[in-house]
């Protein structure tokens, strides 16, 4: 799935980058940002690791791509934002 940050795009697989969506979501409606390492293709195959600021005021836009594989290994961050994402819903009010 290919995400765009910053003026760039960039290829990742698809579940880190949906819930890198859910959790900059998540911190936007807490009111906070954060920082994560995520690992990404370059369109030459190269991968590299990208620090992005997600949260309030930070636009992250993704999309489906024509990639072909399973995107380059990003379990450290999934796992990290997973708990992250479980614990800041823990903490909103409930909406009536």
């Amino acid at each position: 799935m290919r995400f765009f940050y910053g003026g760039r795009n960039f290829l990742a697989g698809q579940d880190a980058v949906t819930l890198l969506l859910d959790y900059s979501a998540a911190l936007a409606r807490a009111r906070s940002a954060d920082v994560v390492q995520l690992r990404t293709v370059d369109p030459d195959g190269t991968v590299e690791e990208v620090s992005l600021v997600v949260g309030a005021g930070i636009p992250i836009v993704g999309e489906t791509s024509h990639a072909v594989g399973p995107g380059p290994a990003n379990a450290l961050v999934i796992d990290y934002m997973t708990r992250e994402l479980e614990r800041l819903r823990r903490q909103q009010p409930p909406t009536d």
